[in-house]
């Protein structure tokens, strides 16, 4: 159970690994599904390719700034914990010049990308950078950090529904009206789960080292609670599929993704909270691929 860790090098890595591992390229996948289901659903119509590929490059570039900044404030503890020793910035791979660098490049490319989307994506962007790069200093200082990364996560359907449908409404009142609530909200329930994952692990850890997170509270009570999180998830997930007229594609989509996050749970309660999460981005991706092509199909057998 301690061993795992997304950011470990293998021994001998590529210079390439190893940038990998330290942006965790791997959320990035776990977060574009989302993006690309609420770019779909707001409009109930295909975006331009244009938009879809801004959107792609807003993501990861917010991502790589997310996980630098993530990198860079929690280097003294990860050299200390035996399960993040071996990360990139730790064993020196990427140097800490070199990651203050990637936090500026990417964060100026976030910004450069959100303004080549629309005048609200570009509006909306100093507030996402705050959401993201602040996590690494709310853990240090509240007990509630799942929930901050759950905002992260729901983020990214908001500001995909905002991509494509900021050039279509010129008063924010109105784009509001548009957003798919319910999917925000699903995405909020279904991080807050996969989020504990990880704090599980660490618990011990992070108490010794003055760290805070969700799980100190809960103690016996944090796997109990992450599974009533997926599953408020999955409910407002099928909710909106109904609120928004989805077709059986998308029924379908979400029936999986409940029950991938079932299996997911499973092997939590089995400790093997590596597993779990690599579960939630399947599952992710396979609500958010199912819904944009149930909407790319014209809702067929609604």
């Amino acid at each position: 159970m301690t061993e795992w860790d997304p950011a470990r090098l293998p021994e001998n890595p590529s210079r390439v690994i190893a940038i990998l591992k330290f942006v965790r390229v791997e959320h990035t996948f776990l977060s574009l599904p989302m993006a690309y289901s609420g770019a779909f659903v707001v409009t109930m119509s295909i975006p331009s390719v244009r938009v879809l590929v801004l959107i792609f490059f807003a993501l990861f570039f917010i991502r790589v700034a997310g996980m630098t900044m993530d990198n860079i404030v929690d280097l003294d503890v990860d050299s200390k914990n035996p399960r993040t020793k071996n990360r990139p910035l730790v064993t020196g791979a990427i140097s800490l010049r070199e990651a203050w660098l990637m936090l500026i490049i990417s964060t100026l490319a976030f910004f450069a990308s959100a303004y080549m989307i629309n005048f609200w994506a570009f509006a909306f962007s100093p507030f996402i950078a705050l959401v993201v790069l602040s996590y690494p200093f709310v853990k240090k200082y509240t007990h509630f950090g799942a929930y901050h990364i759950a905002l992260i996560e729901a983020l990214s359907l908001f500001s995909g529904a905002v991509a494509s449908a900021g050039s279509i409404y010129s008063t924010i009142n109105d784009l509001f009206l548009r957003i798919p609530w319910l999917l925000v909200i699903s995405t909020l329930f279904w991080a807050v789960g996969f989020d504990l994952y990880n704090h599980i692990i660490d618990i011990e850890f992070d108490r010794s080292v003055g760290l805070k997170n969700l799980t100190m509270l809960l103690s016996s009570r944090a796997l109990p609670f992450a599974g009533l999180n997926q599953a408020l998830s999955v409910f407002l997930a099928f909710l909106a599929d109904y609120v928004y007229r989805l077709g059986v594609i998308s029924y379908t989509a979400t029936l999986a993704h409940g029950l991938i996050m079932a299996y997911a749970y499973k092997r939590a309660t089995e400790e093997e909270y590596g597993k779990a999460f690599n579960y939630n981005i399947i599952s992710s991706v396979v609500l958010g691929t199912g819904i944009v092509i149930d909407v790319a199909l014209g809702r067929p057998f609604i």
